[in-house]
């Protein structure tokens, strides 16, 4: 009996073993800042807006008949890919030699005018935005955590919501009466589906040399927070907004 007992202890001191070997020969946690670059569209549709005169309604934002009646440099906002400035930084639980679970924060930024000039009658109209685009995320990274990896290619999957906030201001000079300041607000679902590659450059610290994930945020139909100017009400119609998003930054262990 006392050999059997003394064998179970070495046993289970030998698994014990392993098991800790086993969990420290790669990295627990993932910590990650840097910079992130924004390449991001509209989630715009259609707007309507309504005065004392009525309601004008435009349905087909990127047609040439748009661009004639709000100008083809404010028609930019709704119809190009434009960059956002941003940061982003994640924290990862690793579970595993290959898995970890991840939380992600990011803020993309752009303050952006657009001049038309309106011949007859020279009009000069001023469209001036202030966009700031939020999203916190979870979900998923693959890669390889062992502590003598030195290139680590990896992969993500994230899930979560974005806010997204815009002050819009348009001037005319020769017509005031037709100034306007909308406060965009939206709360909307959003993913991250992309990789990157890290570099080890010591035992706590690698490089990432680039990420890049595809950014979806589909936004809803809402009518803005607040308006001043002539009109009574603004009605936007959402769409997803197939954004992308490529950084580089620091990863401490």
């Amino acid at each position: 009996m006392k050999r059997i007992f003394l064998l179970s202890v070495l046993a289970l001191a030998s698994a014990s073993a392993a098991l800790a070997q086993g969990s420290n020969d790669y990295h627990q946690w993932d910590i990650y800042g840097g910079y992130s670059l924004g390449r991001m569209e509209s989630n715009l549709d259609a707007a309507s807006f309504t005065s004392g005169g009525g309601t004008q309604t435009f349905t087909n934002l990127c047609s040439a008949a748009t661009g004639q009646e709000i100008g083809p440099n404010s028609q930019k906002f709704f119809c190009t890919r434009r960059n956002f400035n941003g940061v982003e930084g994640s924290v990862t639980r690793n579970v595993s030699k290959y898995v970890g679970l991840q939380g992600d924060v990011s803020g993309h930024f752009k303050s952006e005018s657009f001049v038309d000039v309106f011949n007859p009658p020279g009009a000069k109209q001023t469209l001036a935005n202030d966009e700031r685009l939020w999203q916190f995320l979870g979900g998923i990274q693959i890669k390889n955590n062992r502590r003598d990896a030195r290139v680590k290619p990896f992969a993500r999957a994230l899930v979560g919501f974005a806010r997204y906030t815009n002050t819009q201001r348009q001037t005319i000079d020769t017509f005031p009466q037709f100034n306007f300041t909308i406060e965009d607000r939206e709360t909307s679902l959003a993913l991250k589906l992309g990789g990157g590659l890290d570099v080890r450059i010591s035992k706590r610290v690698d490089i990432r040399v680039v990420q890049i994930d595809y950014n979806p945020v589909f936004a809803g139909d809402r009518n803005p927070k607040s308006v001043s100017g002539p009109f009574s009400t603004v009605h936007f119609n959402g769409r997803t907004a197939n954004n992308f998003t490529i950084g580089f930054g620091i990863v401490i262990h």
